[in-house]
């Protein structure tokens, strides 16, 4: 008897155990939330991502400006082809100030560039990407990275 009733008891256990991780699954799918594991083996639900433009965090921007104390350089007509995880693709129109023979007196130019926002991480409770790549020279100083601000300027 005592045998029986330990049988049904841990066998109820696992009927309950399987029935509450399957309702957990079906909440999730039905609420459509997204579940990422982190380095740490923890599930969270995942983040949107920004990057700042200057003084503003924005996704998926049309325009950023690189140089936010005279915005002498910046990019335009952006389009996003990827805005996820860990990186994020993009075109644009890239335009800059010569600065010769002085930035007051320079001529603008542009160029089309390809660029990804790479260095995402987290700043104050808010995921940011922090640098832009493309290729070397790009951004007028001679790297392929630009490191965008993680705080509003």
């Amino acid at each position: 008897m005592i045998r029986q009733f330990l049988w049904y008891y841990l066998s109820m256990n696992k009927f309950m155990r399987t029935s509450a991780t399957a309702l957990a699954g079906a909440c999730l799918l039905t609420f459509g939330i997204p579940l990422t594991t982190s380095a740490y083996g923890v599930t969270t639900a995942t983040s949107p991502t920004y990057l700042y433009n200057c003084s503003t965090p924005t996704q998926r921007p049309r325009e950023i400006v690189i140089t936010c104390a005279d915005a002498g350089r910046y990019v335009t007509n952006i389009t996003w082809s990827k805005w996820s995880g860990t990186t994020a693709h993009a075109k644009g129109i890239l335009h800059w100030n010569t600065c010769t023979p002085t930035c007051s007196a320079g001529k603008m130019k542009s160029s089309s560039v390809t660029f990804t926002a790479t260095d995402r991480r987290e700043v104050k409770g808010t995921w940011l990407y922090t640098e832009l790549r493309s290729s070397k020279g790009t951004w007028g100083t001679g790297s392929a990275l630009w490191a965008l601000p993680t705080s509003a300027l």
